[in-house]
C-alpha cells in the first residue's frame, strides 16, 4: 500500500497484512480494541502441567459470521466424530445461545459463563396447588419468584435434581429435572434448557387443553440463552469452569514464540505454516511428558 507522508509528501510503501482485522480482548467489561489476526486453538489436557494438546486450529477472521464464537462452534462440531467420547465444551462469555442451541442439538454440553446483559424474564405460572409458583428465569436456571414484606421480591434458585439428556442422530433435547418446594409437598417440574425450538421441532401440547404450544422462536422466548444445561451457579460448574483458565496460557506461548510478539508473516495461508509448527511443538512437549510419567508409573509399579 503507497501512503503519503503528511510532512514531506513523499510517497512510501506500507506493508498490510490483509488477513488483520479489528477485535476487542479482555472480556466484556475490559475490552480492549486490538488490530492484527487472531487464532482459535481448540484444546484438552490433564491434571498435570504441561498436559495440554492442540486438537486443531482456525484463522477467526472476523464478521458477524466468522466471528470467534461463531468459528469456535463450527470447529468443536467438526471435532466431535474424531472425539466421540467428549461430553462437552468449556468456553468463555462469548457463546450465547445461538452457538448453546447449534450444540446442545449435536449432544454437547456447553459450560460457560452468563452474559452479563441477560436479564431476569418470567418463565410461567404453576398452579399445582393452592399457593401456585411463578417461575422466571434467572442466572441460567429456573427460579421462584418470593415475594417480601418490603413489596420487593426475591428469585430463590430452584433445586436441579437430574440434567436430563435424550441423545439423537440428528437432534438432542436437554431437560432439567426440578423438585419446586411447597408448603403443600414438593412439585416435580420438568424444564427444557440449553435448545431455543423453532417450528421444525417436535410439536408439543398443553397437558390440560390439548393445544399446540407455540415453540420458543416464535413467542420470542430465547430458551439457550436464558436457561444453561450446567448453570453458573452449581457445584458441577465451578467443579469444570475453572479449567478454562489454563487454556488462556497456549495464547500466550503463541504470542511468546514469535518475534517481539507479531505475527511474521503477511496473509492467512503463510502464517498457517507457524501456527501449525507452534501447535505441533506444544502437542510433541505434552508427548514426551506423556511418556516420561507413565514409564515412571511402570518403573514404580514394577519395584513394588
Amino acid at each position: 500500500m503507497e501512503i503519503a507522508d503528511e510532512d514531506t509528501g513523499l510517497i512510501r510503501n506500507h506493508r498490510v497484512d490483509p488477513a488483520a482485522r479489528i477485535y476487542y480482548e479482555n472480556g466484556e467489561k475490559e475490552k480492549r480494541r486490538v488490530r492484527g489476526t487472531k487464532w482459535f486453538f481448540p484444546s484438552g489436557h490433564d491434571t498435570g502441567y504441561w498436559t495440554r494438546v492442540i486438537l486443531s486450529f482456525a484463522h477467526v477472521a472476523g464478521g458477524e459470521y466468522e466471528d470467534e464464537a461463531a468459528v469456535a462452534v463450527r470447529q468443536f462440531l467438526a471435532l466431535k466424530d474424531a472425539l466421540p467420547d467428549c461430553m462437552g465444551v468449556v468456553y468463555g462469555g462469548a457463546l450465547r445461545g445461538t452457538h448453546r442451541t447449534a450444540l446442545g442439538r449435536h449432544g454437547i454440553l456447553a459450560i460457560n459463563k452468563q452474559h452479563g446483559s441477560v436479564k431476569p424474564v418470567f418463565y410461567e405460572h404453576l398452579k399445582d396447588c393452592r399457593s401456585g409458583h411463578e417461575l422466571w428465569c434467572n442466572d441460567g436456571r429456573i427460579a421462584e419468584s418470593i415475594p417480601l414484606d418490603d413489596g420487593t421480591r426475591l428469585l430463590a434458585p430452584v433445586p436441579i435434581t437430574k440434567l436430563e439428556a435424550r441423545i439423537g442422530i440428528t437432534k438432542s433435547r436437554w431437560y432439567h429435572l426440578l423438585r419446586i418446594p411447597c408448603r403443600h409437598g414438593d412439585h416435580v417440574h420438568r424444564g427444557q434448557v440449553g435448545i431455543t425450538t423453532t417450528p421444525e421441532d417436535r410439536t408439543l401440547r398443553d397437558i390440560g387443553s390439548g393445544k399446540i404450544l407455540k415453540s420458543d422462536t416464535e413467542r420470542g422466548f430465547h430458551r439457550a440463552e436464558l436457561l444453561q444445561q450446567i448453570p453458573q451457579s452449581t457445584l458441577a460448574h465451578q467443579r469444570v469452569y475453572p479449567f478454562r483458565a489454563d487454556s488462556e496460557s497456549v495464547h500466550a506461548q503463541f504470542d511468546q514464540s514469535l518475534w517481539n510478539g507479531r505475527m511474521i508473516a503477511y496473509g492467512v495461508e503463510r502464517q498457517k505454516v507457524f501456527v501449525l509448527g507452534f501447535a505441533l511443538s506444544q502437542n510433541a512437549t505434552s508427548h514426551q511428558i506423556h511418556r516420561e510419567r507413565r514409564a515412571q508409573a511402570q518403573s514404580a509399579a514394577g519395584s513394588a
